[in-house]
Parts: structure tokens; C-alpha cells; sequence
């Protein structure tokens, strides 16, 4: 695992970033300290860089000399390039970044049409490994997926940021401007030849335009339609079993960024800057009879470790799972680093003290997997909130017949604001909160029920992309958290 970001007086991490970075963000967040830390260390797991010699350790709070304020507005139309008035680079439509003597969130607005060099060219003391040594997932792959997530996600200082951290690991802009446009990458329609070359590269750790090209259809697919996520593109890239982890461990954290930005930014603010109609009518999922209480088994779709091949460091990476030997956790353990973290975030978000009761935390999980269509992570969760709530019924209801069948006021707006939380991009509104506010929801309660809620934006697309679900099992039984 890399080393984590040391300490700066720096105002704001990347999240803080990403939703707005205003004090009113900044005070909800810390109702949940921990998580705050938790989510900057995945962030920095996950996307690790040099600002020096030493260790990688991720791109985090910003130390430059001045305070982290963020980019101005962009002008003009198409994406923000233009000249910085600091030195660095200020890149992305909106919000963008800039790299003076560390990294900083900018010192000015972005208002031309050309390269932004600041007082000369924008390279600065950031510098990004060609390889991420864990799994050999580059930089540049990780970047990539990240921007196309960003985009769909409508999330503009996110898509700055990534697209800035994906020009300097390829040393070129071409690639993530194809990206924000959605216009065809290199290596989009593979080839034998293309898979070739990829599967030679991933002995050097090289990103291959093929590579790329795998990485961002496969952040795009798991986006949209988690549901329908394959691993066929990315295994003809050259991407192996613990690469396929890692990618899919990236696309489904930056969705679960994106949505957590957007719901923190609505709380501190009423506005989630997703861009879409506050006036629209509310996000509502629909049930089925393939949606169960039952006990179901995930099979994976690449091969998980052996249960021997477990160490003291997996099992430490899932302290407070009562099963760290299933098939799904085994599978994970390709790469151990972000395990570790999201293990931690996952606890934190569902099992912290006070705020909102556990069984609507659950309910939470259980409506964004439904949206999701994650028949399995909707078992597990709509059986624990059965088990916790201590009535069976209303929740098998919610699983049959969907929203609208949800029974009491308080739950059905909680699963109104999780369900608004769930799209891309979100779609929750001001009236969404204030309806639970108006309720009797304290602002501990309505931030846990974001996290949770954005927290399964990660798991079911990993759930999805990873395996699927056949029969019955007691593999899960005396779960003491979720999954």
C-alpha cells in the first residue's frame, strides 16, 4: 500500500474539491471525521503520484503556497485551457487544477482557448510513474477511466482534475480531449493485433492506446448500465485478473466520488451541480420477482485467490466481515490497498454511532441496488434492514413493487433521496431533503444516508462487474456488515 499524503494546512482535499468547498460543506463533513480522512487515503490508493523523491503518495491536499480555492469559471465555449495567473497548468471545462510548488486547486480564472502554461510550460514538480506497481494498472488507464466517469457524471471540477492528472501521466492532451468529447479513442474496435501489442506492454507497465481505449468503454459501460458489465474488452486489451480488479475497484470508486459530491453538495448548498432540473419529478425504482430476501450465491467472473492464499494482511484489509473466505472478498483481494480502505469506508459509513438508525442505512443500500439492478447486493441488504427494522413485510413489499409501494413518509423519502442519488447524474433535489428535514432528520442523519447511499455506487458495480448471481448459499449468514 502507498504511503498516504503527509499533513498540509491545505483547506480542502479532492472531495471537498469535487462538491463545492464551501464552509457549509466543510462543517456536515465533519460531523463524520473519519470518513473524510478514509476517503481522501482511497483517492490517494487508488491514483498515486511523485511530487518528489520518495514514495508515491498520492495526488492530495494541495501544497502549493497559496490556499486550495479552486479555478474560476471557464469562458467561452468547449473545454477550459487557457492561461493560469500562477504558475501550472489549469486544464478542464470549469474548476480545473493547477501545480505551482505542489498541488494546488488553481490561483485564477481560465478564460483563453490556448494551452495553459502559466509564466512557462506546465509541468511543474508533478510528476506521475508510468506504472502502479500493485496490480500494473498505469496511471494513465486509471486517469483515463476516471475522466470518462467524471464526464458522464456532468461533475466539472472532477473532470478538470482528471483530465489534468491524465494529461501529465501521457505527456499529451489529445487523449482526454477525445474523451470529454466522447469521440472515438485509438483501440476502440480491437483487433488481434491491438490485443497483442496490449498483452506484450503490460510486461512494461507501458499504457497502450488499446489499453486506454478498454479501460474508458469499460468506465463508461459500468456507468451507465452497471447491470450489463462485462470484462470481455478489457481481458482483450490485455488486462489480467488482478488488473480487471483494479479497474473495476477505479470505476466504480469514482462513481461512488461523484455521487457523494453530488449529494454533500446538496445538503450544504441545495444545488447538487449535476446540472439537472430541480422541477423534475423524483427518481422512482421498480421491484420484481426476481428480487429477494433469499440467501443468494455470487459466483465470480475471474478467478478469486484460493482461500490459501490469504495472509494476515487480507484478513486485516476485511477486519468486521464475519466471512472474509467468500468467493466476492477473495475476488477483491487481487488488490489489497484499495480493499483495505473501502473495508474501512464501508464501516464507517453503515456501523458509526448516532445519526441514522442502521436499519435505513440499509434501506439506502437496498434502493440504489435496486436502481442498480444488483440482485444480490438488494438481497443482502433488504434482508438485513427486514432483520434490524424487526418486520419482514414492509421490505418484501419494497422489493415486489418498488417505490411506490413503500410504506410510512419517513421511509419512503429516504428511499427518495437514495434513489435521486443513484442515476447519472444524480437527480436528488433541494425538496428531497428539505421534505426530511421538515421530518425531524438531523444533519448527522441526512449525511449518513448520503454515504451510504453513494457508497453503493461502488459496491454494486463491483458486485456486477465482477461476478453474478446463481442459486442459494449460507455463505452470508452472521454478515456483521455490508458488503
Amino acid at each position: 500500500m502507498h504511503e498516504a499524503v503527509p499533513k498540509t494546512d491545505a483547506p480542502t482535499d479532492v472531495l471537498d474539491r469535487f462538491a463545492g468547498a464551501t464552509p457549509e460543506l466543510a462543517r456536515l463533513r465533519a460531523l463524520r471525521p473519519e470518513l473524510i480522512e478514509l476517503e481522501q487515503r482511497a483517492y490517494e490508493v487508488l491514483f498515486p503520484v511523485r511530487t518528489g523523491p520518495g514514495p508515491a503518495t498520492g495526488l492530495g491536499p494541495a501544497t502549493g503556497s497559496g490556499s486550495a480555492t479552486g479555478l474560476g469559471p471557464a469562458t467561452g465555449p468547449g473545454p477550459a485551457t487557457g492561461p493560469a495567473t500562477g504558475p501550472g497548468l489549469a486544464t478542464g471545462p470549469g474548476p480545473g487544477l493547477a501545480t505551482g510548488s505542489g498541488l494546488a486547486t488553481g490561483l485564477g480564472p481560465a478564460t483563453g482557448s490556448g494551452p495553459a502554461t502559466g509564466s512557462g510550460p506546465a509541468t511543474s514538480t508533478l510528476t506521475v510513474p508510468g506504472t502502479v506497481t500493485d496490480t500494473g494498472v498505469s496511471v494513465a488507464e486509471r486517469a483515463a477511466a476516471a475522466l470518462a466517469v467524471a464526464v458522464e457524471h456532468r461533475r466539472a471540477p472532477a473532470v478538470g482534475h482528471y483530465r489534468a492528472l491524465l494529461d501529465t501521466a501521457t505527456g499529451e492532451t489529445a487523449t482526454a480531449a477525445r474523451i470529454i468529447a466522447r469521440a472515438p479513442l485509438d483501440g476502440d474496435t480491437a483487433t488481434a493485433a491491438t490485443a497483442a501489442k496490449a498483452t506484450a506492454a503490460t510486461t512494461t507497465g507501458a499504457a497502450t492506446p488499446g489499453r486506454i481505449a478498454a479501460a474508458v468503454a469499460h468506465a463508461r459501460l459500468l456507468t451507465h448500465t452497471p447491470a450489463r458489465g462485462g470484462l470481455d474488452a478489457l481481458r482483450a486489451a490485455g488486462f489480467t485478473d488482478p488488473q480487471i480488479v483494479t479497474v473495476s475497484q477505479t470505476v466504480a470508486f469514482v462513481n461512488h466520488q461523484m455521487q457523494l459530491a453530488a449529494g454533500l453538495a446538496l445538503l450544504a448548498t441545495g444545488d447538487s451541480g449535476t446540472g439537472t432540473d430541480p422541477g423534475a419529478p423524483s427518481t422512482t425504482v421498480a421491484g420484481g420477482p426476481r428480487y429477494t430476501t433469499d440467501v443468494l450465491t455470487w459466483r465470480p467472473a475471474i478467478r478469486p485467490l484460493a482461500p490459501g492464499e490469504l495472509g494476515e494482511e487480507h484478513r486485516a484489509a476485511l477486519a468486521g466481515k464475519a466471512r472474509v473466505d467468500t468467493p466476492y472478498f477473495r475476488t477483491l483481494g487481487h488488490d489489497l490497498g484499495i480493499l483495505a480502505v473501502r473495508t474501512a469506508i464501508d464501516l464507517a459509513a453503515f456501523t458509526a454511532e448516532g445519526g441514522l438508525p442502521r436499519a435505513e442505512r440499509e434501506l439506502a443500500a437496498t434502493a440504489v441496488s435496486l436502481y442498480n439492478g444488483c440482485v444480490y447486493c438488494a438481497s443482502v441488504h433488504a434482508r438485513l434492514t427486514a432483520r434490524l427494522h424487526g418486520d419482514p413485510a414492509p421490505v418484501r413489499r419494497f422489493l415486489a413493487y418498488g417505490s411506490t409501494a413503500v410504506l410510512g413518509r419517513r421511509w419512503k423519502l429516504i428511499t427518495r433521496l437514495a434513489t435521486g442519488l443513484a442515476p447519472v447524474p444524480a437527480t436528488a433535489a433541494e425538496a428531497d431533503v428539505e421534505a426530511l428535514r421538515e421530518l425531524g432528520l438531523t444533519e448527522l442523519a441526512l449525511v449518513d444516508l448520503v454515504h451510504c447511499a453513494a457508497f453503493f455506487g461502488w459496491a454494486n458495480r463491483l458486485m456486477l462487474s465482477l461476478g453474478s448471481v446463481e442459486g442459494e448459499d449460507q455463505e452470508h449468514e452472521g454478515r456483521q456488515a455490508t458488503e
